[in-house]
């Protein structure tokens, strides 16, 4: 049976609940509609909100993975632009030579040809010298990458362990200077078998070679059967620095000039040693051009990586959205729906409020 009382009105205390109620539900609604989150605070969803937080630290990593990756495609990028021109150098050399070798050209001629050559050497080794990506020598052959043999790490996810790098190798970095790619050798091939022209065996089993352009070269002693000796242990062309050598080999004359030099020297002094030098020339275009397929790969691999980051990101921000994302649709019916109760319910506690008032009546 209801009654009616002064000191307790039940009817607003009830209007009042519902009031506050409803207004707190309306506030809910215009925080996730300004906000765009369902989840602004942990109170709305702690369980979601740790959830969230784990995935959006997951999608930030990858933002950085992919930079790094991108980085590393630049880096390629740098370092294969640079041996693009090197190769076309070593072509354009190896033309230069090929002319030396026919034997038609006199001594204005050679000379000639023996200072574009070196010209395009200097250029070469200048252009190794320069070329860095963010303090990284690429082709000079003296970055840590090269050094330690360790190469380059690219950080292409989120976590660590090896999974998630892409090493790029040392190779990659070792020098491409013509004072390293002219020095590979031939494989098979010592000091001791190496010999002047008609001093070999017989058989031609081994392929004559001027023996003073591969001691010079590789900077080794050759002793022939007939008791010549070519001795450059101390001053070979493998050296970067400086060196003093014997142009003649009659230790008359001796200069101190650059590696380069040395090997023009030795090479462009008739038909013979510039025929013998063009192996070496194959070998270093071969160098470069192994070099750079393997840069090609390394590209192709980090862009998958690139993508393949994409996807992941794309997957995450996906079930983020799920669970912090608001949904606009139903945040406007909570609106509508709080703004209207709170609307009447205000009306009905102004009643009820004065409900009390009933009583006087009964004075």
């Amino acid at each position: 049976m209801a009654t009616i009382t002064i000191n307790t009105n039940l009817a607003s205390l009830t209007a009042q609940r519902n009031l506050s109620a409803a207004t707190t539900g309306m506030n809910t609604a215009m925080e996730r509609l300004s906000t765009g989150f369902k989840i602004n605070s942990g109170a709305d969803d702690a369980a979601g909100s740790a959830v969230s937080t784990l995935m959006e630290a997951q999608i930030s990593g990858y933002d950085v993975a992919e930079s790094n990756a991108t980085m590393g495609i630049s880096l390629l990028d740098t370092a294969e632009g640079v041996l693009d021109i090197v190769g076309d150098y070593l072509q354009r050399i190896r033309d230069l030579t090929e002319q030396a070798a026919n034997g038609t050209y006199g001594t204005s001629s050679m000379n000639a040809i023996r200072t574009e050559v070196q010209q395009r050497m200097e250029e070469i080794n200048r252009l190794c010298d320069v070329i860095d990506f963010n303090g990284i020598k690429l082709l000079d052959g003296t970055s840590s990458a090269c050094v330690s043999g360790s190469g380059v790490n690219l950080q292409v996810s989120n976590n660590s362990g090896r999974p998630n790098i892409i090493n790029l190798d040392s190779s990659l970095f070792a020098s491409a200077k013509c004072t390293a790619i002219f020095i590979t050798g031939e494989p098979g091939r010592t000091a001791n078998n190496w010999y002047e022209k008609g001093q070999g065996p017989a058989d031609g089993s081994i392929d004559y070679a001027t023996s003073a352009l591969y001691a010079r070269i590789t900077g080794l002693r050759v002793e022939l059967s007939n008791g010549t000796v070519y001795d450059y242990s101390a001053l070979g062309y493998k050296a970067i620095q400086d060196n003093n050598y014997d142009p003649n080999n009659d230790g008359s004359s001796v200069k101190s000039v650059s590696c380069i030099t040395a090997i023009c020297d030795a090479v462009y002094t008739d038909d013979a040693t510039a025929r013998e030098f063009l192996q070496f020339i194959d070998e270093a275009i071969e160098n470069v051009s192994d070099r750079r397929t393997l840069i090609g790969a390394y590209m192709n691999r980090v862009e998958s990586a690139v993508d393949a980051i994409g996807v992941q990101k794309e997957n995450i921000v996906a079930a983020n959205s799920s669970i912090k994302d608001a949904d606009v649709a139903t945040e406007s019916s909570n609106f509508v729906k709080y703004q209207i109760l709170q609307q009447s319910t205000a009306t009905l506690l102004s009643t009820a409020n004065q409900t009390p008032s009933i009583a006087l009546n009964l004075i």
